[in-house]
């Protein structure tokens, strides 16, 4: 009986300090392997390059930079709301718009809301927008941003 008590004791101590290890995400910290840049790239590449606005040209290195240091909820949000202008109004689906994306970044205050927005961008937008091969893509995609929380 005893070592059934001092195994329980052990258990419950190690879930504690392994708990404490664990990333604070209600912060709006990432998970540690996850890169929500990395989502945001990928979902720009399997964008049409004419589903872009002119102003592309010149924004698009400032855009790639902007998503290689997001470092939490709100950078997240801020370069799904810049990703969104970019992108043409007549690729938006009836009900979603950038300025709609961007409303609803201004109140982003987690992981689990920038990831919310990222996926409400993607299904936003009209399937012309993208290249024929995000359909392949989709599924693992949407897949690994479910995970950022």
């Amino acid at each position: 009986m005893r070592n059934i008590l001092l195994l329980a004791l052990g258990l419950f101590l190690s879930t504690q300090a392994i708990h404490a290890q664990l990333p604070n995400v209600s912060t709006g910290a990432l998970p540690a392997g996850l890169n929500a840049g990395q989502l945001i790239t990928q979902l720009t590449g399997a964008l049409k390059p004419t589903s872009f606005t002119d102003a592309w040209a010149g924004g698009k290195s400032g855009f790639m930079g902007q998503a290689q240091k997001i470092s939490n909820a709100v950078s997240m949000a801020s370069t799904v709301a810049s990703l969104a202008s970019f992108v043409k109004p007549s690729l938006f689906k009836e009900g979603s718009s950038a300025a709609g994306i961007l409303q609803t970044a201004n109140k982003v205050k987690t992981m689990t809301d920038a990831a919310g927005l990222l996926k409400s961008f993607e299904g936003g937008l009209k399937p012309e927008a993208f290249t024929s091969g995000w359909s392949g893509q989709r599924s693992s995609w949407l897949s690994a941003l479910n995970l950022l929380k």
